[in-house]
């Protein structure tokens, strides 16, 4: 036998089914690569126009340069909510009619989607998951039942909806008025606080921590819970007052404040509370003093980023001086008194950012978490912008600037 040839028909051999597999692979020997997705970013906008109109504008990015609203995106009537949902932004309306619109990616371009209409404004959400959402609406005054919706983000319809008087004083005439939604499992939290019925939204008892415990899906109520040592949870119009770590675990602050619309001031301090995964009370173990471990700073918002830190938003204030009452809600104050912060939930000590400018409110904050890092809106009477906030490193910086009044909502989708 010649040995060399048998070896080069072997090798020609082997050749010819490298080449076959590499070929039925898509070539170079490995499968073909999936395609990435593509993330796009938006702002949803408040442009500094007469009479004032929102935008959601699409932005190259989150980290450099200015955008602005102007022939820039979908326009919106005033004063709209901005939604960040699984693969789809929802905006709802607040003075004009409740309704809410989905817009979503379509072959890289945002599209919009179905809408629906509910009957009452809604003063509360919280994400289920891809495709449900918990909205909770209010009266403003009086003692009338809320109505609390199931929604189909996908369809853009209300699947079920629940009337309950949950919260509601009837012997002090004081209206449990929502102010935010999580939901854990077969449970759904909604956090609130008292109000006056009269409208007047002074808060003459509001000396407790209150969460109204439901079944999910059934939305039937099991329980209230309460906690002495903290005040009312949240505060108007807010969409922070119960967030949730990556092991379940729900967080609650209380602001104690009268720039947060207390009036008058809960006797206690501004606390954080938890409710542990697994369980539906609060947690007697854990209690954070905010203002005594802050030096004399009070919450307006929280934001859980990762690895048991939040971003705060937070106020000093004197509290004899009724100028301060609602003083945190102009989001282009010319007297700015909120400052950022970070809190470590499990070391409970508190970081002052200094380099981020002091700002007003909104009504809802703008913010978006990444990884360890949280985009946050920032606005006064000279400036709008986003800053980025680094919780692992304990950093600021600028990144885009925002040609208008300031940001509403900062929203990612992915295709």
């Amino acid at each position: 036998m010649d040995t060399n040839k048998t070896l080069l028909l072997f090798t020609v051999a082997l050749l010819f089914i490298f080449s076959a597999c590499s070929k039925e692979n898509g070539g170079g020997g490995t499968p073909d690569p999936q395609p990435q997705e593509e993330t796009y970013y938006f702002l949803g906008i408040e442009a500094a126009t007469d009479p004032s109109t929102d935008v959601l504008s699409p932005v190259n990015t989150l980290d450099q340069g200015t955008v602005s609203p102007i022939n820039n995106g979908f326009e919106q009537p005033a004063w709209m909510t901005f939604l960040q949902g699984k693969d789809q932004i929802i905006v709802g309306g607040y003075t004009s009619a409740p309704e809410f619109i989905s817009y979503e990616m379509v072959d890289g371009q945002l599209t919009k989607g179905g809408s629906f209409f509910t009957d009452l404004t809604i003063y509360a959400f919280g994400l289920v998951d891809d495709e449900k959402m918990i909205m909770v609406g209010s009266a403003r005054e009086g003692l009338p039942e809320k109505k609390i919706y199931l929604v189909n983000t996908k369809s853009m319809s209300i699947e079920k909806t629940i009337n309950s008087d949950f919260g509601n004083d009837p012997v002090d005439s004081l209206l449990a008025f929502p102010v935010d939604v999580a939901v854990r499992g077969d449970k759904v939290f909604i956090a609130y606080y008292h109000i006056h019925a009269s409208g007047s939204f002074s808060t003459p008892k509001s000396n407790q921590a209150h969460v109204a415990v439901f079944s999910y899906p059934e939305l039937s109520l099991e329980k209230i819970i309460s906690d002495d040592r903290a005040p009312n949870i949240g505060r108007y119009y807010t969409t922070n007052a119960l967030e949730m770590d990556e092991d379940g675990n729900i967080y609650s602050y209380s602001p104690s404040s009268l720039a947060c619309g207390y009036a008058p001031v809960p006797e206690g301090n501004s606390a954080i509370l938890r409710i542990k995964n697994g369980d539906s009370e609060f947690d007697p173990s854990f209690y954070i003093d905010f203002e005594t471990v802050s030096g004399g700073y009070k919450i307006n918002d929280l934001y859980y980023v990762a690895d048991g830190k939040a971003v705060v938003r937070v106020l000093k204030e004197d509290e004899t001086n009724e100028d301060f009452l609602w003083a945190t809600y102009s989001p282009v104050s010319e007297l700015p008194l909120l400052e950022t912060g970070i809190i470590d939930l499990n070391t409970q000590t508190f970081t002052l950012l200094e380099n981020v400018p002091t700002a007003g409110g909104g009504w809802n904050s703008a913010t978006l978490v990444e990884g360890k890092k949280l985009y946050l809106g920032v606005s006064n009477s000279t400036y709008a912008g986003i800053y980025i906030i680094n919780v692992e490193t304990g950093t600021a910086s600028e990144g885009v600037k925002v040609d208008g009044n300031y940001a509403k909502g900062i929203l990612s989708l992915s295709e």
